[in-house]
């Protein structure tokens, strides 16, 4: 239900955003269609701007996957007081990862982008970064149990805990469109949607507490499908310079770790899912092109 819930929804964004595109290279960029009364920014400094963000990205703890498979031994009986192959089995446990939490970051992101000038629309292509997050969590117990040729266990062992730790950083490419909602005295408010793409790099998994669980896991890079929905003011401060402040939650897909330990052993791979993130953003838009802008109106 949750992976249909997703799709729907990253659906439903990019149908917005191939929507509102559509709109913005069909647009009239000399009218004034609908009544819309464009900022000053966009009808004297030109519709194209650069940009440049930074900012703080909160969190949200993703689910985590790591199959735990331990060995069993049952007594068969013989009485030799030595663990055989017969009396050995491979018990599956668990693949989830609880209590998971992924620390909060900085971001930094820089782009270009184009507006319609006549229906508040714009669009923009950047590109963005996010610092090093730290990542925990505890799987399943991890334990070999005997092997063949072992004396018999006396009884069970004593549960060890084996947190798992691992690393992440993220760079998106995003296409996002907006709506700007009129110039109320040099400030403009808008809403937007965008998608894009993710690159995660995972660093190597280690676990901490447990003697059998000594070997790190290589890390990994990944490529998945990113949606974000964004919400923001821009204020102008000169006849070029738009200063931004928004708020974006984003969703950037999955990634997971590589299989091959440190001592050559192939392992399941841990997986993240669900690495979404409530932001918030300072950035400058600096508009080129077009004609002086006209002050008079903030006289």
């Amino acid at each position: 239900m949750r992976i249909m819930l997703k799709a729907g929804l990253a659906a439903s964004v990019l149908a917005l955003a191939m929507t509102v595109t559509t709109d913005v290279f069909a647009a009239d960029l000399g009218s004034i269609k609908d009544g819309y009364a464009p900022p000053a920014y966009v009808a004297s400094a030109g519709p194209c701007y650069l940009r440049g963000d930074v900012g703080y990205s909160v969190s949200r703890d993703p689910s985590v996957t790591w199959p735990v498979n331990n060995t069993v031994w049952t007594d068969n009986g013989s009485g030799d007081g030595v663990v055989t192959e017969d009396e050995l089995s491979s018990v599956f446990v668990t693949d989830a990862v609880t209590n998971v939490s992924l620390d909060n970051t900085w971001l930094a992101e820089g782009g270009l982008g184009c507006g319609s000038g006549s229906r508040g629309f714009r669009g923009e292509i950047m590109l963005g970064y996010r610092g090093n997050r730290d990542l925990q969590g505890e799987p399943g117990i991890y334990d070999p149990g005997p092997a063949v040729g072992d004396p018999d266990p006396a009884g069970p062992g004593t549960p060890i805990d084996d947190p798992l730790h691992t690393s992440i950083q993220s760079y998106t490419l995003m296409l996002n469109v907006y709506k700007d909602l009129g110039n109320y005295n040099r400030f403009v408010p808008y809403v937007g949607a965008g998608i894009g793409l993710a690159v995660h790099d995972v660093d190597e998994v280690y676990f901490t507490g447990n003697p059998a669980l000594t070997n790190r896991i290589e890390g990994d890079r990944d490529v998945s499908f990113a949606w974000a929905l964004m919400a923001g003011v821009g204020y102008q401060i000169s006849n070029r310079a738009i200063l931004d402040v928004g708020y974006r939650y984003i969703d950037m897909g999955s990634a997971q770790s590589g299989r091959v330990d440190s001592a050559g052993f192939v392992n399941p791979a841990v997986k993240i899912d669900d690495l979404a993130a409530h932001e918030v953003k300072v950035g400058l838009r600096y508009h080129f092109g077009g004609a002086e802008a006209d002050t008079t109106q903030f006289k």
